[in-house]
């Protein structure tokens, strides 16, 4: 089985353990995800199985969709609700003041990664030291917020939709808006609702998988041809095939350059490549049996 599988995680598990108990359940030997949800929050999962790992990173790169419920006034050591409040300050903004904030992260911003993430630090994560009382020296990383729409304001309480680049966290994003407002702020609950053009509501519910068969997942698998929409494709001639598969470079007539889905001339999924200058296709990730 290869391909990909759209999951709804929900709230009060890991991302790793909602893999491993698909993985037990339908006990299939290469199982991965392509991104993590905080155990608090809901919401879509790409899962990747069998040859459909190999793809991960290209799903990593897809921009996300979010909606939060952010509560300013108190500030936690993980910015969401599952953590310890280490600081309350009375908001005082007036509704208007918290839209100015909030729409003031459009945009390009450098944003620092929160103490409890999956950010390496000299080899190590930073939750892993800040578990252990260890300030984790985390450096501003470059994001996009390309979008908030306000869905609601009730002080302290505020809802948004946020259309992000990838590797940017809400979290953080949630408390720069409290800080912008001099009072702090955690997310009080969070869902991911898109990843690309993947949307949550084409999900299958995590709770109604593990009640399923191996033939009723196969319904559900998106093929790596398909997942991989984002990717524009190329048809080889006929006899290239062998070449791509074998790691050649070779000369395609496509006036294109880089990433492309490469289709052999019976209409077989090959792999990906990358052209280059002149048109040299290289082959990057190749599928001899699938």
């Amino acid at each position: 089985m290869n391909g990909i599988l759209l999951v709804d995680k929900p709230v009060g598990i890991t991302s790793n353990d909602l893999v491993i108990k698909i993985k037990k359940h339908f006990n299939l030997s290469k199982i991965g995800h392509t991104g993590t949800l905080d155990y608090g929050a809901s919401g879509l999962m790409i899962l990747t199985l069998g040859k459909g790992t190999r793809f991960t990173e290209y799903f990593q790169k897809l921009d996300k969709e979010y909606i939060t419920i952010g509560k300013l006034g108190e500030i936690t050591d993980t910015y969401d609700r599952e953590g310890k409040v280490i600081e309350k300050k009375e908001c005082l903004a007036t509704e208007e003041e918290v839209k100015k904030a909030i729409y003031s992260f459009v945009g390009e911003y450098l944003q620092i990664p929160p103490p409890f993430s999956s950010k390496r630090i000299n080899g190590k994560r930073a939750y892993q030291l800040a578990k252990k009382g260890i300030k984790p020296n985390l450096k501003p990383v470059s994001v996009k917020i390309y979008s908030i729409d306000i869905i609601g304001i009730n002080i302290p309480f505020f809802e948004i939709k946020v259309e992000c680049s990838s590797g940017t966290y809400i979290r953080s994003l949630v408390k720069d808006i409290g800080d912008k407002l001099n009072c702090g702020a955690y997310v009080y609950s969070l869902r991911r609702t898109k990843i690309g053009l993947f949307d949550v509501e084409n999900c299958v519910n995590f709770e109604d998988l593990l009640q399923m068969s191996i033939e009723d997942l196969k319904k559900y698998i998106i093929p790596i041809r398909d997942a991989l929409y984002f990717f524009p494709e190329i048809k080889l001639k006929e006899g290239y095939d062998k070449r791509f598969l074998n790691g050649q470079r070779f000369k395609v007539p496509y006036n294109i350059k880089g990433l492309v889905k490469v289709i052999s001339d019976k209409d077989k999924f090959l792999g990906i490549g990358k052209i280059k200058e002149n048109s040299i296709l290289q082959p990057l990730k190749v599928l001899k049996d699938i």
